[in-house]
């Protein structure tokens, strides 16, 4: 499946051929303070099969679990674009808002259930964890 994607001002772009290794929401603080919204839907690929084009900016902050994540976004917009933790080397997790193709967009989890503002809805349909599986 090709994926392709921008972020909200066009100046950065994504791409790939290849298939999501595994897609989930994530009802974390972090993701809501990075985000903006009541969760974030991620999609997972190997690096090295995804594009990204364009300037991007960084912040790196740590986890619950001290690793390190570095979460990249669009210094002209700050559109949200990928996320990276250094306990998952050569995957990136692209921010399924900035996807063009819905169809895509399939996860197959929601993590930090324990977390999750208690108006969200969740699908009971989807494998669910209190926190990030080990």
């Amino acid at each position: 499946m090709s994926v392709s994607g921008h972020c909200l001002c066009g100046a950065v772009t994504i791409s790939t051929t290849a298939d999501p290794a595994f897609s989930a929401n994530c009802h974390c603080t972090d993701c809501r303070h990075s985000t903006g919204a009541a969760y974030a839907t991620l999609l997972f690929f190997k690096e090295d099969d995804v594009t990204i084009t364009g300037e991007r900016a960084t912040f790196s902050h740590p986890s619950d679990r001290g690793t390190t994540l570095t979460k990249s976004f669009c210094p002209k917009c700050g559109s949200p674009i990928a996320t990276q933790n250094d306990a998952r080397p050569g995957m990136i997790g692209i921010r399924a808002g900035q996807v063009d193709q819905p169809e895509a967009i399939k996860p197959g989890r929601n993590v930090f259930l324990d977390s999750k503002l208690p108006s969200t809805p969740i699908d009971e349909s989807l494998a669910g964890s209190p926190r990030m599986p080990g």
